[in-house]
């Protein structure tokens, strides 16, 4: 399980769901209610660190400004007044802010001693080296923020992918969180990307253990050459990593290997300046690519696709390209 001291700790993700869980209890219907006060008695009993985040949510919850506060970084701006504080936390009970919630709740915490906030252009890959001599590449068009604590060392992926060769240290971890999920590591060098509604982690060498979105139980420990994805639903199975796919994408390359469709495009929107469309239909979701293509000639990829997926490929007077099934005319 995730590291914790004497006491119960609970992670941001523990958090969040108990807000969720008190947000329902105290918004919505009857039967909305009476469901939620089921769920969490079943929640509390299953870690004893979900009673700690329970006591914490209802601190958060009695604590207009600090949760306020919070959740309007999240939130688009009103129209008019400022979201009340049930307002706001009926958000989160509809999901979608518990990757700025969680950060945000890490806060009140103690401060990180580093912080850095880094971002890459479309068709910019970018290397970083962190202050423990860590090594951090960043896809393009992506987004990462790193806190380094006393005891911790954490990266939030906000989109796009990362490439992280992580510097041995037994007392401070490494977390990797996205929406999607949660990775921790002592030492070791894998790749972790936050697109296209899900999260996906390969492990090059070493060991990591990955969570689903709500972070509990043990997880799954996942070896060298091993890939794993991890969506709202939760954690997928795990299967092998390509050959190359941890280099390729750092060299200019994008691979895929019966990758879903909406992953390989949102892979391909971070190279283009105007992207590449998918049909809303339901067709579309269960289609898998595979191929290697140069990163910076997408139309390459465009022009490959009709022959290997059922679908036609529109392109659009402003530079964007439509992707339709060929039943959908």
């Amino acid at each position: 399980m995730p590291p914790r001291d004497a006491a119960p700790q609970a992670t941001p993700a523990m958090v969040e769901r108990a807000l969720t869980y008190l947000a329902r209890m105290t918004s919505g219907d009857t039967g909305t209610q009476d469901k939620a006060r089921r769920q969490l008695t079943t929640w509390l009993a299953r870690d004893i660190r979900h009673q700690a985040a329970w006591r914490q949510a209802e601190t958060l919850w009695s604590s207009d400004s600090s949760v306020t506060q919070a959740l309007q970084a999240y939130l688009p701006r009103p129209q008019a007044a400022t979201p009340g504080r049930r307002a706001l936390l009926r958000a989160v009970a509809g999901g979608g802010l518990a990757l700025g919630l969680g950060w945000l709740l890490r806060g009140q915490g103690p401060q990180p001693q580093h912080r850095l906030d880094i971002h890459t252009a479309k068709r910019e890959v970018r290397p970083f080296t962190l202050p423990d001599g860590s090594l951090l590449t960043l896809d393009a068009d992506s987004h990462a923020v790193v806190a380094y604590y006393r005891k911790l060392r954490e990266i939030l992926v906000v989109q796009g992918r990362v490439s992280l060769d992580v510097r041995p240290d037994p007392d401070r971890p490494l977390v990797a969180r996205t929406r999607w999920g949660t990775v921790r590591v002592v030492g070791t060098a894998f790749s972790l990307s936050a697109r296209a509604d899900a999260m996906q982690v390969s492990l090059e060498r070493g060991l990591v253990r990955v969570w689903g979105p709500d972070a509990s139980g043990e997880g799954v420990l996942l070896r060298p050459g091993e890939t794993i994805r991890t969506t709202q639903a939760g954690l997928e199975a795990v299967h092998d990593t390509p050959a190359g796919m941890h280099d390729a994408w750092r060299q200019g390359w994008l691979v895929f290997d019966a990758t879903p469709l909406t992953d390989a495009v949102a892979q391909w929107n971070a190279w283009r300046d105007q992207p590449i469309l998918l049909a809303a239909d339901p067709a579309m979701r269960a289609m898998r690519v595979t191929g290697s293509f140069p990163a910076r000639d997408p139309a390459r990829f465009l022009a490959v696709l009709p022959d290997v997926l059922p679908v036609s490929v529109e392109a659009l007077a402003d530079g964007r390209a439509r992707v339709r099934p060929l039943a959908q005319k």
